[in-house]
């Protein structure tokens, strides 16, 4: 019988990561809830006693070897174990594993010649990996330079003859009082990260090619982690946040040391959870012998019999749920090509339902009055396979690239009245089926990436990652929007500061797209216009874009009407439905609207209503190759593909396969990267289309003519 089990993760670094999730092994489900502790021990003891009565185990993951409790005394990771839990509530770490782990992958890494021990490797703090430091030193004989933050922690300081630690920054910390982080106020934490970031500058880097370091240390020196440039990252186990974290700085590598055969359970897996979840699975309290893990860890890419027989304990005849999934996912489905990705799209509207499948035809014999029950009983259908994407050929590689697509029946409006939970457990199926089939990267279309937490959940719950596609949605709204201002040839730059002399204005501008679309066109245009409905979001964000472009003139506004006179181009990115975000009407003559929104803010009518102002829809973009590349109609003329699509090709032509673009927030190096990228594979800008489809350059000359004239009898 399946049992679920609830672990409590205790991690002693910052909650900013703090998460939920779930995973299998054998028939038994484990739970678990992440919670940073900020570095504060005494946090650490207080969650085990509140929580001992709530949760089967705790994982407590990168404690340092020792830990102060008061001013006086140390006391051991093992003594803590003793001291704050009865028995019944085992409390993991993963020690045993991580050790073993490390040494292990060092040492195949070193075999491999991806660490070479004599180029240099660096610990930012060396106290979590003293095991690592002793072994590449006694058995490799190498380079090693450390970072000495013991102070910092309030840990004693341990002087190690063969290690040669360099206490560069232990001065520093004295001088600035900051010798214990957990007695730190919440404003001087980012003193610390300063100070924490200045070692590496007072540590030679130059000649370092590695750095070892663990996550909790990493996030320490946010925002100062420069350091890392260039550098093979080693760390114990890998996090797709700290792999997001370190994208920008643009390490060489990034190793992980984490068991290969355990990888594939789930992304955020760690050692002490993986310690916890087997010791619940085979109903022991004490921590599992060095001789269980090294029968683990003797597995290559599946779990062995061997491996079977340990974690199944007294249950040899029942099988292991997780390797059964992995050997689904290898298996071949049919007798066409594997797809390199998969994208999942869904019906924009109720009259988007007559482009499905056999359901189609018979919807458009239905009475109109039956529409509302329709959609949303067919809402409840799961998704299906809904075409095929071959013939794409990057410009870079020369290779092709196929792909999968899938179709749900749900429309924006439905997905907005249910739960998200619906909404992601059958993009979650759809997820495992595109893994069966091959797919190594999966991309959320329309709405499917703004139900919830934008994808962040549904990446979780993935076996291959899934990207939202909002980084080169951005970028291609940018090149939509400047095609069509030039094509108008309304406004002037100025010669000196090389930007407009214009107003643009952004509705929406609180949301991934709207956010960074903003930043983009503060470089662009000397006066900037932010609109959402939260004052307090808006003032945070101009204040960030007057940082970042001093010359342009930021203003915001809850009410896109009080503004709308004075716009000369637009962007939208909203997710409102049947409601008008600003009356076309008070537009002003000209303007150049881009609308980003699914479903979209302007309707035909209101380009009806203003034939002088131009309405072009978000980016569109067509991807590198020749032939019919999608056997479904995607709504769009010829080879057109929605830019979230065109990121998940994009990123399967360059071998990318990770969960690029998540959650709300898009970053400005990755937006910077899919632009290069696309440049490089040959992925363009699709002729700039506007509600009734392709508008010609005699359309947009019209337009131009007649704002013209408006403005003349304006005045």
């Amino acid at each position: 019988m399946s049992r679920t089990y609830r672990i409590a993760e205790l991690s002693f670094g910052s909650s900013r990561w703090d998460s939920s999730y779930s995973f299998d092994i054998h028939i038994d489900r484990f739970e678990v809830q992440r919670f940073g502790c900020e570095f504060s021990v005494p946090m650490v003891k207080s969650l085990i006693q509140s929580l001992r009565s709530q949760v089967d185990a705790f994982a407590i993951t990168s404690l340092p070897k020792e830990i102060r409790f008061d001013d006086r005394t140390y006391v051991h990771r093992q003594t803590l174990e003793v001291m704050s839990t009865p028995s019944s509530v085992p409390i993991c770490s993963g020690e045993r594993l991580k050790e073993l782990a490390n040494i292990n992958g060092l040492s195949l890494a070193i075999k491999e010649k991806r660490i070479v021990p004599q180029d240099g490797i660096y610990f930012p703090l060396g106290l979590l990996n003293l095991e690592c430091a002793k072994f590449l030193h006694e058995k490799h004989n190498a380079r090693l330079l450390y970072g000495d933050l013991a102070s910092l922690f309030g840990i004693p300081v341990i002087a190690d003859p063969h290690s040669k630690i360099l206490a560069a920054v232990k001065f520093g910390l004295h001088a600035a009082n900051l010798t214990d982080l957990k007695k730190l106020a919440p404003g001087q934490s980012s003193r610390a990260r300063r100070y924490m970031g200045a070692a590496s500058s007072l540590v030679s880097l130059r000649d370092v090619r590695h750095i070892f370091v663990d996550l909790p240390v990493l996030l320490l020196f946010e925002p100062a982690l420069e350091f890392v440039r260039g550098k093979d990252i080693i760390v114990p186990y890998s996090h797709p946040r700290m792999e997001e974290a370190l994208a920008p700085y643009k390490p060489a590598s990034i190793q992980s040391l984490f068991p290969e055969n355990f990888k594939w359970i789930h992304p955020y897996l760690n050692y002490s959870v993986l310690d916890a979840a087997l010791r619940l699975s085979n109903g022991v309290d004490a921590p599992l012998s060095l001789e269980a893990w090294e029968e683990l860890l003797q597995t290559k890419t599946e779990v062995t019999q061997a491996t079977k027989r340990y974690i199944l304990g007294a249950r040899p005849s029942t099988q292991v749920k997780v390797t059964q999934r992995v050997r689904k996912f290898t298996r071949r489905i049919n007798a066409e090509r594997e797809p390199d990705f998969a994208f999942v799209v869904h019906c924009l509207s109720y009259d988007h339902l007559f482009r499905a499948p056999v359901v189609g035809p018979l919807l458009k014999r239905a009475p109109p009055e039956w529409n509302p029950v329709i959609e949303k009983n067919i809402a409840k259908l799961p998704g299906i396979v809904y075409g095929r994407a071959s013939g794409i050929v990057s410009r870079k590689t020369g290779r092709e690239t196929t792909g999968i697509l899938y179709g749900l029946f749900a429309t924006p409006k439905i997905m907005r009245e249910e739960p998200p939970e619906v909404t992601y457990e059958k993009i979650e199926k759809l997820c495992y089926h595109a893994a069966e089939q091959g797919a190594k990267i999966i991309g959320l279309g329309a709405y499917t990436k703004v139900v919830g937490d934008a994808g962040a959940t549904i990446n979780r719950n993935s076996p291959i990652p899934v990207t939202t596609g909002n980084s080169l949605s951005a970028s291609a709204t940018l090149w939509a929007l400047y095609e069509a201002v030039k094509k108008m040839d309304l406004l002037v730059r100025d010669p000196e500061s090389g930007r407009f002399d214009a107003t643009a204005c952004v509705i929406g501008a609180t949301g991934s797209i709207g956010k960074v679309s903003a930043k983009l066109l503060s470089m662009d245009y000397k006066r900037l216009c932010l609109v959402a409905p939260r004052m307090e979001r808006l003032l945070e964000l101009k204040a960030e874009i007057e940082i970042l472009s001093p010359g342009c003139e930021v203003t915001v506004s809850t009410k896109a009407n009080d503004v709308a006179a004075g716009i000369d181009v637009l962007v939208t990115t909203t997710s409102a439905f049947d409601q008008k975000i600003v009356d076309v009407e008070q537009l002003k003559p000209g303007c150049v609207v881009c609308d980003c929104s699914r479903p979209l803010d302007f309707t035909l009518e209101d380009a009806i209503k203003r034939p002088d102002i131009l309405i072009i829809e978000s980016g569109e973009v067509i991807l590198p190759g020749s032939g019919r590349q999608f056997n479904c109609d995607l709504g769009l003329p010829g080879n057109v593909v929605f830019a979230c699509l065109g990121e998940t090709a994009l990123l399967s032509m360059e071998g990318l396969h990770e969960p690029f673009t998540l959650g709300r927030e898009i970053e400005w190096s990755k937006v910077r990267r899919i632009d290069h990228l696309a440049r490089e594979h040959g992925v363009e800008l699709a002729a700039i289309t506007g509600l009734h489809g392709l508008i010609t350059d005699k359309e947009i000359a019209l337009t131009r003519k007649l704002a013209l004239e408006r403005r003349r009898r304006a005045g």
